[in-house]
């Protein structure tokens, strides 16, 4: 949690510095107070996003500064492996170039940047990536890649849900479609730009939509509502700070005036533009402020400063259209690169086509080496499948022996309850038998002794009932489970009556608690060997007026039946001998009973067969808990309602 605290608050310590970095760098455009407003922060990363943040906010204030950040901000971006810094660091100098006329070098960088975001799937410096790039596309005149970049860069922001993107995205299309001369699309996108930045209230976004709106307004010969809208959109951009709004407004209205033969009243807004031009180094804008103020000097009959300010602008548009005329040489270069790609794609085609022919011609050799080696392996198959036939006999007789071993096991098993736990009982009974005369001897000592028979003839007819199941179960399998719903209250209550006889003669209260409501879905014949069987085994070990208690759980995941006595209990490793055919013992029960054992392995072979569980839970002296659990049957209740 202190981690995460720390986390968060330095990630809102940096917010809010880039937040006041960001206010105080609108105010100070100088290199050292940046610089000390760099210096500032503690760490590389943290002055790397200060560069970067720089070089953004004065891509359209001071270019040549702004490049100088940028470039340094790249520079250790890659030297540090700081990805995402690096993405910024390539838009922040595509954009840069853009704004300084240098479009061969934007495109190169915008190229670079757009990719990179790409790879690394860095989503906000992506979508500025494809701004860039539709620029690029713009300034070239090439309207439907402009289009398809901005419109990109609209769909990233609005997945991003970043609104000034948003706005600044509807903006670029305004101006791309009036740019290509589809004004009625230009009109449509002008009108959302306006609605949504009005709404949004960010004077840079809205000095922005009025330009657009000005230049579609003169589109249509409404000069006055031009002049308005560029008179609003320059106000809007002294408020943002943005000197290339500012500018653009500026020489938009002294063009207007020019061909208004005002040319006295164009001269001030020319002038003031021209500066911010200067200062800006935005060669495009300022080599067309040069050419409007030398129409307007040259009006008012100042010829001398007309010549001065057209020499300027041949200047500039000379290094402008050296500079256009690089960016179509890459473009032809682009076009070359592709071409060549498509003839290295042809001539792979030829090849492929030439290595397939060489193949056919190889196939009746390789045909004749398969069949060689195909009969190699045919012959290692036989001598491996004589192997594997000797190490499968030999697992079958190591099965055998196993299965004969149990066989022989289970013989004694049966032969030895046969002659001890049946042979004693009906021996007893046979000598008893002839004595018990009711007119040889008292009246108590004839019930005690009928009472004394009577438990045992019981106690041989359940040995002998087990025998019989268990002995079925292990010589044929338990063969079917014929299911149907049971209640399982009512379902136990039969073995609960059966054995009420022996639990009252040892005065053992037998309590089912079992929840009336529950039903299960089972063989019920299986079901009273499981729980008549337990029952018998709590009888069995449970002393005088002990306590038997059935009750039921219920889960999600299971139904759970409990069958708890107070009798002796057991231990660990009595427990873990209980299932187990060959580790199976028997003990004498409180009133020295005797059984066969066998009664807990039956149950668990009909659990198994049913898909149950029973546990065990025991402790010396203080009882045990006989647990069947019937796993969730819903879908198999919804079967058999």
């Amino acid at each position: 949690m202190k981690d995460e605290y720390k986390a968060t608050a330095k990630l809102l310590s940096t917010v809010v510095f880039l937040l006041l970095f960001k206010q105080l760098l609108s105010q100070s455009n100088t290199k050292d107070s940046i610089d000390r407003l760099i210096a500032q922060k503690p760490n590389k990363l943290e002055q790397l996003q200060s560069m970067n943040l720089a070089a953004e906010q004065l891509a359209d204030k001071n270019t040549i500064l702004a490049a100088q950040y940028a470039l340094e901000a790249l520079t250790i971006a890659e030297k540090d492996n700081l990805h995402q810094e690096k993405g910024k660091a390539l838009n922040n100098l595509a954009w840069i170039k853009y704004r300084n006329g240098d479009f061969t070098a934007a495109f190169d960088y915008s190229t670079k940047a757009l990719k990179w975001n790409e790879r690394n799937q860095f989503l906000p410096e992506l979508a500025a990536s494809y701004r860039c790039m539709a620029s690029v596309f713009n300034s070239q005149g090439n309207t439907n890649k402009s289009i398809e970049f901005f419109k990109k860069d609209l769909g990233l922001h609005t997945k991003l849900n970043n609104d000034k993107s948003i706005g600044r995205a509807l903006n670029n299309l305004t101006f791309t479609f009036y740019r290509g001369k589809l004004l009625d699309s230009a009109l449509i996108y002008s009108n959302k730009a306006l609605a949504f930045n009005k709404a949004l209230q960010d004077p840079y976004l809205l000095s922005f939509a009025y330009r657009n709106a000005g230049d579609l307004a003169l589109e249509k010969d409404q000069t006055d509502s031009a002049k308005f809208y560029f008179k609003l959109s320059e106000q809007f951009a002294l408020k943002a700070n943005s000197i290339q709004l500012q500018l653009t407004a500026l020489y938009r209205v002294g063009r207007i005036l020019n061909e208004e033969k005002k040319y006295s009243a164009s001269i001030p807004y020319l002038e003031k533009a021209l500066t911010l031009g200067i200062n800006m180094g935005a060669k495009s804008e300022t080599a067309l402020i040069y050419q409007l103020l030398a129409t307007a000097y040259e009006g008012i009959g100042q010829y001398q400063k007309a010549f001065t300010v057209q020499k300027q602008a041949s200047i500039l548009n000379d290094s402008l259209y050296q500079q256009k005329s690089r960016t179509k040489l890459a473009e032809m270069q682009a076009k070359f690169e592709a071409e060549k790609k498509e003839s290295e794609i042809n001539q792979l085609k030829k090849e492929k086509a030439q290595q397939l022919d060489n193949n056919q011609k190889k196939t009746i050799v390789n045909i004749l080496l398969i069949v060689t080696v195909f009969v190699v392996i045919i012959m290692l198959i036989v001598i491996a499948r004589k192997n594997k036939y000797k190490s499968a006999t030999n697992l079958v007789l190591e099965s055998q022996k196993q299965t004969l071993e149990e066989t022989v096991l289970l013989k004694d098993k049966i032969f030895s309850i046969v002659s001890h736990d049946l042979r004693s009982p009906i021996a007893s009974l046979n000598a008893v038998l002839p004595m018990l005369d009711p007119s040889s001897m008292d009246h108590d000592t004839y019930t005690q002794l009928k009472n004394d028979l009577t438990k045992q003839v019981q106690n041989l007819n359940y040995v002998l009932d087990n025998l019989l199941i268990w002995s079925r179960s292990q010589m044929n399998g338990i063969i079917s489970v014929h299911k149907q719903r049971l209640n399982l209250n009512l379902q136990a209550s039969y073995s609960v009556d059966l054995l009420s006889g022996l639990a009252q003669q040892k005065q053992i209260e037998v309590t089912n608690d079992i929840d009336p409501s529950l039903h299960i879905v089972a063989d019920s014949q299986h079901m009273d060997i499981i729980i008549r069987n337990i029952l018998l085994n709590a009888v069995k070990f449970t002393p005088e007026k002990g306590q038997i208690h059935l009750y039921t759980e219920q889960t999600n995941q299971a139904i759970v039946l409990h069958i708890q006595d107070s009798g002796v209990g057991m231990n660990p490793d009595q427990i873990n001998r209980l299932f187990q055919l060959k580790t199976h013992f028997t003990t004498l029960g409180t009133q020295k009973e005797k059984g066969t054992g066998l009664g807990l392995l039956i149950c668990a072979e009909y659990a198994t067969a049913n898909q149950w569980q029973i546990q065990v839970n025991s402790q010396i002296g203080k009882g045990s808990i006989f647990s069947i659990i019937f796993p969730n049957q819903t879908n198999e209740q919804e079967k058999h309602s």
